[in-house]
Formats: C-alpha cells, structure tokens, sequence
C-alpha cells in the first residue's frame, strides 16, 4: 500500500446492518481494495437498535483492522428517542472525541478527508483534519434541519436556526459535497451553501444483491426492510395493514428492522388485531437478497416532507433485487424523480392510505408489470448506483485538486 492515509469520520460504520453504515463501509474497503491506506474512525455501532452491540459494548473491537481498513471506535451513548433532539447528545460526544484526538495527537490530520453528514457535527469535527492544501469531502445522506422541519415538534423549530447556521458555516468550507439528489441539492443552495457538489446516489452492491425467485407456495407478500424511525413514517404501513386486511386478507405483510418506533408498532398491532402483520429481525448481509426476494411488492414509507431531503438507500437495494416497490412521496420529492429516471417503482400521497392499498393490491395482480418495473429497476442500478460506478466516480472528487475549476457553471456535476 501506498501513500498518505485516506481519513473518514463517521459515527455510523460496520456491523450496522441499515442506514449510512453499509454505503461508508463499502467506500472504505473498496478504497482499501485499490491499495489506498484508509482508516475509519467511528463510534460503536448501535444503529438502529437502542444499544450498543454485542461484542463491542466494551470495547473489544475499538481497534481493528477489518477486509484492509483500519477502523478505530469510540465509546458511544445510543439515541435516546426518535426525533432529531434524542441524536444530539451521542454526536455531540463523538465530535468532541474527534477534537479531543486532534488535540492530544491521537489521531492526525491528513490530506484526504472525508465526513459524513446528517451528523453536522462530525462534519464541524472533521475540519480540523484536513491537512493545509488538502481535501475535505463530505457525504451528505441527510440535511439535519431539513428533516427536523418536516419531524416538526416545537422543541425542534426552536432550535432549527441555529442548526441551519451551523450547516452553513461548516458545508462551506468543505471541498467538495457529494449528495443523493438533484432535490437535496436545491436543498442547499437555498441553504446558502455554495461549496461544488456532485450528484452520486447511495451505491449498491449488484454483485451480492441480485435477482432471485420468489419462494413456492408464500402467499401475496409486502415488505418492508430498514430502520423503525419516526422520519420513515411508519404508521403509514399499519394503515395500509388495516385496509388490506379488510379488503384483501390474503396479503402479508412483512416488517423486517430494529428502531425506535418497534415498540410502539408492536402495541399498535396487538391492539387493532393486525393479523396480517409478520415483524421479523433484519437478515444477515449474506442472505439479503433471499430476504429481499420473498418480498413481490416492497414498501417504502416515508413523511410528508421527508423525501424532500434524502432518497432513502433501501430503494436501491430493492431495485438492485429486482424487486418493484410503492413509496409514498409527495410529487416533487427527490424520490419522485427517481422515479421518472428509473420507471422502477409507484408514488402515492403520504398518508393516503387507501391510495396505498390501490397502488399495491394492482401491483400483486399484475405479474407482467411487477416483472417490468424489477428489469428497470435492476438495470437502473446496475448503471448508476453499483459500488463500482460511484466508488470511481467518489475517488476522482477525493483525488481532485483543482476544486472548483473543475465544476461547470452551475456547480453541480450531475455524473
């Protein structure tokens, strides 16, 4: 291996199975895999589970090296809730360890950085890495005060203009921002960001997630995968449960992920009898395109506004299996226009249910379309969000010296 190491900082990292982890895990090692030295320095994983995990809770693995990555982890608190106030205190505590290492000399600088954002205080933390004449490129999945709006309780809105200053200050003097969305990107520019940014979408890996068949004999399945958090607007879901289970019993749906709103989900399917509910734990990464294949239709939820701010990763490892799926998302959304680029999937209104059961209940009947949506989706996939197309693409920003200069006019390099 040769030359200096590439940094990124990050509070989420492997095992965790959903969310930012797996996308910055997939970076790290496929820059390892080119014989770049990258080392990763993160919190012990939690997410989306409200512990820290079995076997790293002591430490036991806060220094690793891991498939050529050198990771080091810091002792973390979990979130406490699931609103955008229950995050602040574990990020809070992993900037200040990044700045703590900084000033002790524990952890160097170095001329390739790279942070990631919804933690905008990893992103504050993470400017006192670069080394002068360096690079500091930030991963943007989500915009904190973009989703604090639209999560809205009154606690959050008190505290949004600063957070929006904060994202001000610190995207700006970033090098170069990667970002999900041509949505996100209009996001921050009317921000007032105005470092050069790229339009990459989460990667997925197509050679590990691929088409399978469906099982023999299951019934009509949904299915959802990911994270129970209060931004994927998961009463949606159950809504659509009580529907189909009135008009179409034989439906089953499938809930597979771990998250604050578990508990509650589990209450409110016991009280209404939805029996048609399965709540399962998430897969193993080996067996996630078995677990994606018993799924004929998936569901991706999300709130009214939350669309508006992140293209959620799941919807590319579900195209990615081959599989259609419905979402719901307002017309203008980022994920709305994924859906016109893709043609792999349906958009509904948040928070119509019965526009859900429709768009779902036609989906299971019609087998030709379902086939349809899953080659678009798997082939959109393969050439715009497969690890090895934006891993080259994330390299060449890295690498890049020349800034700016090599931005066009309108500063977004849609790849």
């Amino acid at each position: 291996m040769k030359g200096e190491r590439i940094l990124i900082l990050t509070r989420h990292y492997a095992p965790e199975p959903t969310g930012s982890a797996p996308p910055l895990q997939q970076l790290a090692e496929w820059l390892a895999a080119q014989n770049l030295p990258t080392e990763v320095v993160t919190s012990r994983p939690s997410y989306p589970e409200t512990r820290i995990f079995a076997g790293y809770e002591h430490g036991q693995r806060d220094q690793a090296v891991e498939n050529g990555v050198a990771v080091r982890r810091y002792a973390a608190n979990p979130p406490r809730g699931a609103g955008l106030l229950g995050r602040v205190i574990p990020e809070a505590r992993f900037a200040a360890q990044l700045l703590f290492a900084r000033i002790t000399g524990r952890l160097t600088p170095s001329a390739q950085v790279i942070s990631l954002c919804p933690s905008i205080l990893t992103v504050v933390a993470a400017l006192a890495f670069r080394r002068r004449g360096g690079r500091h490129v930030v991963v943007v999945h989500d915009i904190q005060s973009g989703l604090g709006a639209a999560l809205g309780s009154r606690a959050v809105r008190a505290v949004l203009g600063v957070l929006r200053r904060v994202e001000r200050w610190s995207l700006n003097r970033a090098d170069h921002l990667i970002v999900l969305s041509q949505a996100m990107a209009d996001s921050l520019t009317a921000l007032g960001i105005h470092t050069p940014l790229t339009i990459l979408p989460p990667q997925v890996d197509c050679q590990a997630i691929r088409p399978l068949p469906r099982p023999l004999n299951a019934p009509p399945t949904l299915m959802y995968s990911g994270n129970l958090g209060r931004k994927q607007g998961l009463g949606q879901l159950l809504d659509l449960a009580a529907i189909l289970l009135r008009d179409a019993p034989e439906i089953v749906i499938v809930v597979r992920g771990e998250g604050a709103m578990k508990a509650d989900m589990i209450a409110r399917i016991a009280q209404e009898k939805l029996d048609n509910v399965r709540m399962m734990p998430l897969v193993p990464v080996e067996r996630i395109s078995e677990a994606l294949a018993e799924g004929d239709v998936h569901l991706v939820p999300q709130i009214a506004d939350g669309g508006d701010f992140a293209v959620p990763s799941k919807a590319f490892a579900i195209m990615a299996a081959g599989r259609p799926f419905v979402t719901t998302a307002g017309r203008d959304s980022s994920i709305a226009r994924l859906a016109e680029d893709s043609a792999a999937f349906d958009l509904v209104p948040p928070y119509d249910a019965q526009a859900f059961a429709d768009a779902v209940i036609a989906l299971l009947g019609d087998v030709e379309r379902r086939r349809v949506l899953g080659e678009n989706g798997r082939r959109y996939a393969e050439t715009h969000a497969d690890t090895d197309v934006v891993m080259r693409r994330t390299l060449r920003i890295l690498q890049d010296s020349r800034g700016s200069a090599s931005i066009d006019a309108k500063r977004i390099e849609n790849q």
